[in-house]
């Protein structure tokens, strides 16, 4: 029956691409196929996530919004917001900040790296200072048309650093070669909590293939922030986790680059190049994940942005 059913499903897409394609002709179907490809859902599942201001431990908060979540750190001398993120996000925390914790101002804003989507709003509290890599002004300043609410990094920092906010030890963590050249974990010993930007997803799959990490090197950032084996993780998007879902996800990381390596080595590089061997080879690699990853969130909408990402960082070798 249930093959029947899915039969039907199959006959009734088709039926409606042919009608598609006739009211639109090829040039109007591929936009319409090329427009589904852009999954609706992927980010609006998170909007179930109201702005809240929560208690990790001790000293260490975090505040969620949607899609996005900073760490907070709450010290006598004010309080330090790792990554922004937007404007709209940053705006939320003010507010909520002003109500929470009053009279007590925002001193320092930390920028984990470069990325633009961590980056944005950092300007909402102009008082603030900003401590990121040596390198993030530069690589902010060459997107003028997009980097109108970043603030400019004004304590530069290289390498591991070990920063003092309000006399709370800050572990910063250098993660090169990894997300990014300007990368940044961060734990907090007193409190035994670890913030993983863009480190950690959460029984999910990253957006669009996770095209800007370069993959031994962000394996071993993971692994680096596994080995602290801190009592609490805080993952930047998504879900809330733990130290689990972390080793989860790398495991998740490391098996899919395992069989895309796998499947990339039967190609022939006359079929590579002629593409028949990777419709073979993207087949074969759904084949072997889906019944293990199929039901974490993104796996269908994102896997052929993860594939060809894995794919391509494998023939090239990054």
């Amino acid at each position: 029956m249930k093959g029947r059913w899915i039969g039907l499903g199959v006959a009734l897409a088709a039926i409606a691409l042919v009608a598609i394609g006739m009211s639109l002709g090829s040039k109007g179907i591929r936009k319409e196929i090329f427009a589904q490809a852009m999954p609706e859902s992927y980010f609006a599942e998170f909007v179930r996530i109201k702005p809240d201001l929560y208690q990790v431990s001790g000293s260490t908060y975090a505040f969620e919004r949607e899609f996005a979540r900073s760490m907070i750190l709450r010290t006598p001398e004010g309080v330090a917001v790792f990554d922004t993120f937007d404007t709209p996000h940053m705006t939320a925390l003010k507010t909520t900040l002003e109500a929470e914790f009053p009279g007590e101002p925002v001193r320092w804003i930390i920028l984990s790296h470069n990325h633009l989507d961590h980056t944005r709003g950092s300007d909402v509290f102009p008082e603030a200072e900003i401590i990121g890599h040596k390198d993030v002004n530069t690589l902010v300043s060459d997107w003028p048309k997009v980097n109108k609410d970043v603030a400019k990094v004004t304590r530069e920092i290289s390498g591991d650093q070990t920063l003092t906010l309000g006399g709370i030890a800050v572990e910063a963590l250098y993660m090169p070669f990894s997300h990014s050249s300007t990368m940044y974990g961060f734990h907090i010993p007193s409190d035994s909590t670890v913030f993983a930007p863009d480190m950690m997803f959460v029984n999910a799959v990253p957006p669009f293939g996770f095209p800007d990490f370069y993959y031994p090197g962000y394996v071993r950032a993971l692994d680096r922030l596994i080995a602290i084996d801190a009592k609490k993780y805080i993952p930047s998007h998504m879900d809330r986790g733990t130290r689990d879902d972390l080793i989860a996800f790398r495991n998740m990381t490391v098996e899919f680059q395992d069989v895309v390596e796998d499947e990339f080595n039967k190609i022939d590089p006359e079929d590579f190049i002629r593409g028949e061997g990777l419709r073979v080879a993207i087949r074969s690699a759904y084949d072997r994940l889906e019944p293990k990853y199929g039901e974490i969130h993104g796996f269908n909408d994102m896997f052929v942005p993860k594939f060809g990402r894995h794919l391509a960082g494998t023939y090239l070798g990054y």
